[in-house]
């Protein structure tokens, strides 16, 4: 098992120095209504299952508000480079769920049953308690804000992935892939963010460990009904063990996080 020692004062400078916040502000992607297509779905309309976990992916896409309010009462919010990413990166996650649920609803309104679970917008919150304890914490609770966004980015895209490969829509494909495109200029930073103060702080890997464990992924998922986060991973991952291993492995790449098994837990309870 690897170890990762304090990083020295001299090569601290600030994290995910490459990543230009107010370009990425400048540049931010909004709506993506105007390249739904919609009507195409008429000649090949999607699967209940891709339904399914498209309103599953839009309820977590949309906890993003719920999660923000969390992290905003921490320690974090003291960094105003991740306070004006984390604004930016709430109003691209909106449209990005705004676009499954344009889809979801053209299927419905064209006599496609209605997912099992509703879209909802406002999961449940624990600010309060985030609040008291992360404060509590301080500075080291920002690496694990950081490592909890990027683990839960690599599921997210490798579940919109998966969507693409099980249904094989060409407009689907082509609607997931710029979601993707979005959503991985915003792992870079997270991604950054995250190995800097892992490797910075032995305090925070360690917090980081105990808090991956416990986390119920992907985040926002505590507000969703059991069964809907039993049929996202055995729909997208129980059938898909290579991906589950890789993704691990990417985990287990961040210092401080190894064997944990995340995903390959989620996969199996």
């Amino acid at each position: 098992m690897p170890v990762h020692a304090e990083a020295p004062a001299e090569s601290i400078h600030f994290p995910a120095p490459d990543f230009d916040v107010r370009e990425f502000a400048r540049t931010a992607v909004g709506s993506h209504r105007g390249n739904l297509n919609l009507q195409s779905y008429a000649s090949q309309p999607l699967t209940a299952q891709t339904l399914r976990a498209l309103a599953y992916l839009h309820n977590v896409e949309s906890a993003t508000m719920s999660h923000l309010r969390g992290v905003l009462v921490t320690a974090t919010h003291k960094d105003a480079r991740i306070t004006a990413f984390l604004a930016t990166w709430a109003f691209e996650k909106y449209w990005i769920a705004d676009a499954l649920a344009q889809i979801i609803q053209w299927h419905v309104d064209n006599g496609a049953d209605a997912p099992a679970a509703a879209l909802t917008n406002a999961p449940a919150e624990r600010t309060v308690r985030e609040s008291i304890v992360a404060n509590f914490i301080g500075v080291p609770m920002i690496g694990v804000h950081m490592a909890l966004c990027t683990v839960d980015e690599w599921l997210t895209q490798a579940a919109y992935e998966r969507i693409a490969a099980l249904d094989a829509n060409p407009q689907l494909a082509e609607t997931l892939a710029a979601l993707r495109s979005v959503k991985a200029r915003q792992l870079t930073f997270f991604e950054a963010q995250a190995r800097f103060r892992l490797t910075e702080s032995k305090r925070s890997r360690t917090m980081t460990a105990s808090r991956l464990r416990k986390t119920s992924w992907p985040i926002g998922s505590r507000a969703e009904p059991t069964e809907e986060t039993a049929f996202f991973f055995s729909y997208l991952f129980a059938t898909a063990p290579e991906l589950v291993a890789k993704l691990d492995a990417r985990v287990d790449d961040l210092p401080g996080q190894q064997g944990l098994g995340l995903i390959r837990k989620a996969s199996t309870t």
